[in-house]
């Protein structure tokens, strides 16, 4: 909805619309006078807009109080007395929920809350606004008539559009008084916690910095309208002459495709944009105003709709918004902002490669939005031991850039502005995390077995050549799983067979001597990169990806064998295939390989001294089908986050299904009882790779129903170990197989108290 095509509330005065109404504030904001009688004015000129028989703007005391400041209906002797506890009536709903709310009969709502002194007896329909800055409500203008009467949706557009700029001159110290206008800033400014997903565990503290950062605080109405205009109009021209660099350079942009851009360069030159844009200034906004409330009209009408497709295209507008706004603060390109020394990135979305592009010595943590802990930035940023929060994308609205931020990696938690006792407690937190990895260090030549002599054998996962130091920091015994794919979907091409040998013959060199499985590249389905065929499957994991993609086209995966056998010439090579379902694919693929190893002795070509294939047992098909598979490879994997996904047909990157399903369940257990059993009557080695080996529970648990061999992340080992050697196996198989056909939903608390009393090593 355009600027011009807003109306006002109930009550008319037709094509004069909200443009008028932004006028006629900028004429009172700028007037001399106290600031209660500017603000009086301004409430009268809403009222007398949207010719509603009451308005009112309450506004948020430092107690976190709601007082009425201003009201043009109720009685005057109501303002500055009525006061609302946060959440208590109408307006204290509204102010606690952060989202408007209508009603046709006010008095009728559970809420209502009678205050007798306002006057406000032969009221019924109600609409109350938050007045929204950072994520954090100011006050609520709220609107009031006598008759029951239903609000349209433009109208609450309407009214919300004028809510933004009340929150906007609140903090910006443009009608207040100055210590009203400080008490704003420090309900702004308070320390904040809030509560996510934690990715990559261990402890930053350090200062916000952000991917898009926000413009800096400007002033909302203009002094000189011509000015204003003609600052927007310079910004569009740069903004376009940005995007249309950034498609002529486009073979420089790694995994971003010339189509998405394309779409990017029409909404940059939208005329309807434009002009909603100059409509906006003409109305008395500066141009920071007026890209801010149309990018608000924008993001409310996209949100609203039905078409995914549309939805997307937000993200387009929001980054225009946010670089035409970079613009107007003078920030040409976005470059001349400088990390400090001890750096928390904030982000609502991110990819590995721009992940890479930080300086890794003063990037210390990383927040985002929006990600799971098996995505690959997840993979990169733990390979970079950076710690990571995700789901907190409230972050982006509650920080400003250069705030002290303290990030909480184990328990997903992200201190905003924290107190000095926060900091402390935390930094003294970090120090003895950094004892205890240096004693894990110290304790890694010690031999991983049980208490009642079980050997386990403990490896870990990589998917970068700087992943390979912590192989001897760690002391596991060698790569379990190495992921090939990052390779492949950080790029911008499919890699030649010269560079995957080369990154291969690398990792084997780090490796000195210590064995690494390579898994071949699992993409498809959810990850593929921008030059990969798009698949059109309805549920991308359960799709056309893994083995099933490389058997259909085998010339990638042919390319990926023949840079593996060059790269381990005269030493050992382990290959393992993703996704493998049926015995039957094992034969292909090992056919595949069969042909890559005739071409190379045709060439005189060294080969490995030994090949050794695995399969990836990540289906229940194929854990039924475990015995027989088994014969036809030298070892298997359990790939632990897709086989409990698929047996509990529940998405692993589901917030709400990570909740309601465990891996303590005692029938998930019992089914991997069962295929350990079908694996050791193949006489196959059996491996257990997955996140769910960082639980500590999961991984006793998994050592009782008889694993013996895992693959997990580097900053696990070292705990593993030392609890691996506080277990007594027998005694954990004993209390398990007596409850896996319980019908329990999760063994987790009775397992965890059974642990403890047998002094178990939780560290």
């Amino acid at each position: 909805m355009s600027i011009e095509q807003t109306r006002p509330p109930h009550g008319g005065h037709g094509d004069r619309g909200i443009t008028v109404l932004l006028r006629s504030m900028h004429d009172v904001v700028a007037e001399e006078g106290s600031a209660q009688d500017r603000l009086d004015r301004l409430t009268k000129v809403i009222a007398s807009h949207i010719v509603a028989d009451v308005c009112s703007i309450y506004l948020r005391r430092p107690d976190d109080r709601l007082e009425l400041y201003s009201t043009e209906g109720l009685k005057a002797e109501a303002v500055h007395e009525t006061k609302l506890d946060w959440g208590e009536g109408l307006v204290g709903l509204v102010a606690q929920n952060h989202r408007p709310l209508v009603t046709e009969n006010a008095p009728a709502h559970p809420s209502f809350a009678y205050r007798p002194e306002t006057g406000e007896d032969p009221l019924r329909a109600f609409l109350g606004v938050p007045l929204i800055r950072s994520g954090k409500t100011l006050g609520v203008l709220v609107l009031q008539n006598t008759s029951a009467r239903r609000y349209t949706d433009e109208e609450i557009e309407a009214a919300q559009a004028v809510a933004t700029l009340l929150a906007e001159i609140a903090a910006s110290g443009e009608l207040l008084s100055q210590e009203e206008t400080e008490a704003v800033g420090e309900m702004l400014h308070r320390p904040e916690r809030l509560k996510g997903a934690g990715v990559v565990p261990g402890i930053a503290i350090g200062r916000a910095i952000f991917l898009e950062p926000p413009t800096p605080k400007h002033k909302v109405f203009a002094s000189d309208l011509a000015v204003e205009a003609e600052r927007l109009e310079e910004s569009l021209t740069a903004l376009r002459a940005s995007v249309d660099k950034m498609l002529s350079e486009n073979d420089k942009l790694a995994g971003v495709s010339r189509e998405v851009l394309e779409t990017y360069r029409l909404f940059a030159y939208d005329r309807g944009w434009k002009d909603r844009l100059r409509t906006a200034v003409f109305s008395g906004l500066t141009a920071e105003a007026a890209v801010e409330q149309v990018q608000s009209e924008n993001r409310a009408r996209m949100m609203q709709a039905r078409d995914p497709y549309l939805r997307e295209r937000l993200q387009d507008l929001e980054d225009l918004s946010h670089r035409l706004l970079r613009l107007l603060s003078g920030d040409e390109d976005g470059s001349s902002r400088a990390m400090f020394d001890d750096s928390i990135l904030v982000t609502r979305v991110m990819g590995p490669a721009e992940l890479l592009e930080y300086d890794g010595g003063k990037l210390k943590g990383l927040v985002i939005g929006e990600t799971s802990s098996t995505s690959h930035l997840a993979i990169v940023a733990r390979a970079l031991n950076i710690p990571m929060v995700a789901g907190v994308e409230g972050a982006m609205v509650r920080a400003e850039e250069g705030d002290t931020l303290i990030l909480d990696g184990a328990a997903g938690e992200l201190h905003i502005r924290p107190t000095a006792e926060v900091v402390e407690s935390y930094k003294a937190e970090r120090k003895l995390q950094s004892e205890r990895r240096f004693a894990f260090t110290q304790e890694r030549e010690l031999p991983p077995c049980t208490l009642d002599g079980v050997d386990v054998k403990i490896m870990m996962n990589a998917g970068l050549a700087l992943d390979m130091p912590h192989l001897h920091d760690t002391g596991a015994s060698g790569v379990g799983l190495f992921r090939t794919e990052l390779q492949f979907l950080i790029g911008s091409q499919l890699p030649s067979v010269a560079t995957q040998e080369a990154l291969y013959r690398e990792v084997l060199d780090l490796a000195d001597g210590k064995p690494v499985i390579f898994r071949t590249a699992d993409i498809g389905g959810d990850k593929t990169a921008y030059y990969m065929e798009q698949g059109q499957d309805g549920n991308p994991a359960m799709g056309w990806r893994g083995l099933r993609m490389a058997l259909d086209r085998p010339g990638m995966i042919r390319q990926q064998l023949r840079a593996l056998l060059g790269a381990a010439e005269g030493r050992a090579l382990y290959v393992m295939f993703p996704l493998v379902t049926l015995p039957d694919e094992i034969d292909q693929a090992r056919a595949l390989l069969d042909r890559e190893i005739e071409r190379r002795e045709r060439q005189e070509k060294a080969l490995p001294s030994e090949i050794y294939l695995g399969a990836m047992i990540e289906t229940p098909a194929a854990a039924w089908r475990a015995d027989l598979i088994g014969p036809k490879v030298d070892f298997l994997s359990i790939g632990g986050n897709d086989l409990a996904q698929f047996y509990f047909a529940a998405d692993r990157d589901s917030d709400r299904m990570q909740r309601r399903f465990d891996g303590m369940n005692p029938g998930f257990l019992g089914f991997l009882k069962m295929t350990v059993e079908k694996a050791i009557s193949a006489n196959v080695r059996l491996s257990y790779c997955g996140e769910q080996t960082a639980d500590p529970l999961i991984a006793a648990a998994l050592i009782g129903v008889g694993m013996t061999e895992f693959s997990l992340p580097a900053t696990s080992v070292g705990p593993f170990r030392r609890q691996v050697r506080s277990l007594n196996r027998s005694h954990i198989a004993e209390w398990l197989d007596a409850r896996l056909t319980s019908d329990s939903v999760s063994l987790r608390e009775e397992f965890h108290a059974f642990l403890q009393s047998n002094g178990v090593d939780f560290e």
